[in-house]
């Protein structure tokens, strides 16, 4: 595999753990601090978060996940403006 193809298949792997620090980040929340909004949800259903939900959580568990999530988007957006993407092959996925 060529280095661009490295790069993507880097860029993937950190979206994936992006993905997966941010489930925690949610399900440590719901399991504490923003317990009372999880218990406004019936089993199954859906509800969407962003990063920013979590801005002014007190929790430093729920503080330290977002610090990795938001560095982790950095380094998505800054590998995409170095790589573009096309080149990350990835029109629809941003």
């Amino acid at each position: 595999m060529n280095y661009q193809g490295k790069v993507k298949e880097a860029f993937e792997a950190l979206e994936n753990a992006k993905i997966q620090v941010f489930t925690a980040l949610i399900n440590v929340a719901m399991a504490s601090e923003f317990k009372d909004i999880n218990e406004l949800f019936d089993e199954g259903e859906l509800f969407s978060f962003r990063s920013s939900d979590f801005d002014h959580a007190s929790d430093p568990n729920i503080q330290s996940l977002q610090y990795v999530v938001k560095a982790m988007e950095i380094a998505e957006e800054e590998m995409i403006a170095w790589n573009g993407l096309n080149n990350l092959n990835l029109q629809g996925n941003e």
